[in-house]
């Protein structure tokens, strides 16, 4: 009787912790769709760590672009150094 009731009580909580709130997800929605018609800003999915799901990002396209330089950069100097150490005999 105690192990029903206990399964019975954990597969409620675990349904109220996995319900959202739709009102909250019509807004956030408008809010980005308001954002993604901003000629200044740029929505794009993006994953999120531990998950297979994407959150939907917005930034402005200054931001943006300064954000894919850093990336590049970062890559670039990655693959320099990998380059460079890959034949020193230390």
């Amino acid at each position: 009787m105690f192990k029903q009731i206990s399964l019975i009580s954990l597969a409620v909580l675990l349904v109220a912790c996995s319900a959202t709130d739709p009102s909250k997800s019509k807004a956030k929605d408008a809010m980005y769709d308001k954002m993604a018609k901003d000629k200044d800003m740029v929505c794009e999915y993006r994953p999120t760590t531990g998950s297979h799901r994407k959150k939907r990002t917005c930034m402005k396209k200054e931001l943006a672009d300064e954000v894919r330089r850093r990336n590049q950069e970062a890559l670039r100097s990655q693959e320099y150094k990998s380059q460079t150490s890959a034949g020193s005999t230390i």
